[in-house]
């Protein structure tokens, strides 16, 4: 299995798509191409005149020539998609995005279905246990790219495409300070009560509160281990992140229209870059 890694901007799909739990989806995923082959496409292609919108945004936007794989409730919505061109989006098809990023991308030849599940399961089973955990997934969604010809040959071409983003460093906080260039941390790292009333001092002042050198430990937002009151307990975006069970809010869906993390990335866009990966 080959993989190279790319970076590509930001992509908006259109398509329509099917609920699919993870156990079936070998079996469900062609037989949701099949059903569509037949409902949209067999008489389509031999014609190449659309009846009505669908058709004609099916042409246009070359729907068929991707599939997504996005996260869902239940499982994961199974897209039959094109790169969108713009234009009306017809009832029945929708549009899915996914930002710039950096992309995983494995490709195979053969006949399909078989060919991609058997991509697809070594990609899960052997790269992502191995190189994979080298970086962290930049979403919640994957992609399936064909191309043109016989998906019945032997020299098909198809691929999946995973974005991907390094591994945050463990001292970056959840809202992507950097906790190693923090006082507080520094005065805990090296046992320093001088640097700690300067900066209880200092924090005293800032927030209009009381806050004792006691109070100055912290080993880091995200490292296991003593922080300082703020940091353990009344943090907004560390007990959101926490209760999300994330990694940082880089991997939160609600990342660029939250309020909370605006108070820290909006004066600070190197933790808005470290986030971003």
């Amino acid at each position: 299995m080959e993989v190279i890694y790319e970076k590509k901007k930001g992509m908006t799909f259109i398509g329509y798509h099917t609920e699919i739990r993870p156990d079936e989806a070998y079996q469900k995923c062609p037989e949701f191409w099949e059903k569509e082959y037949a409902m949209k496409y067999a008489k389509l292609w031999q014609t190449m005149e659309p009846a009505n919108a669908v058709e004609k945004a099916i042409i246009e936007n070359g729907i068929g020539m991707y599939a997504i794989c996005a996260e869902a409730e239940n499982g994961f919505s199974y897209w039959i998609a094109g790169m969108y061109q713009g234009g009306d989006v017809p009832d029945g098809l929708e549009l899915y995005s996914f930002p710039e990023s950096n992309w995983a991308v494995f490709s195979t030849k053969g006949p399909i279905p078989g060919s991609l599940q058997t991509l697809n399961t070594a990609v899960w089973q052997d790269w992502f246990p191995n190189e994979g955990q080298k970086y962290h997934a930049n979403g919640t969604a994957t992609l399936e790219v064909y191309s043109a010809g016989d998906p019945n040959s032997s020299e098909y071409e198809c691929s999946i495409w995973v974005p991907v983003r390094n591994r945050v460093n463990e001292y970056i906080a959840y809202c992507g300070l950097d906790c190693e260039t923090c006082e507080a941390h520094i005065a805990t790292v090296n046992n320093d009560n001088d640097l700690r009333i300067k900066v209880a001092k200092e924090w005293s002042e800032l927030n209009s509160v009381e806050i004792t050198p006691e109070m100055i430990n912290c080993a880091g937002c995200r490292i296991e281990g003593m922080k300082t009151p703020f940091c353990d307990s009344l943090c907004p975006i560390r007990q959101c992140a926490l209760s999300k069970d994330i990694e940082t809010c880089g991997d939160c869906r609600e990342m660029s229209a939250c309020e909370k993390l605006e108070m820290i990335t909006g004066n600070n866009k190197e933790a808005l870059k470290r986030l971003k990966g």
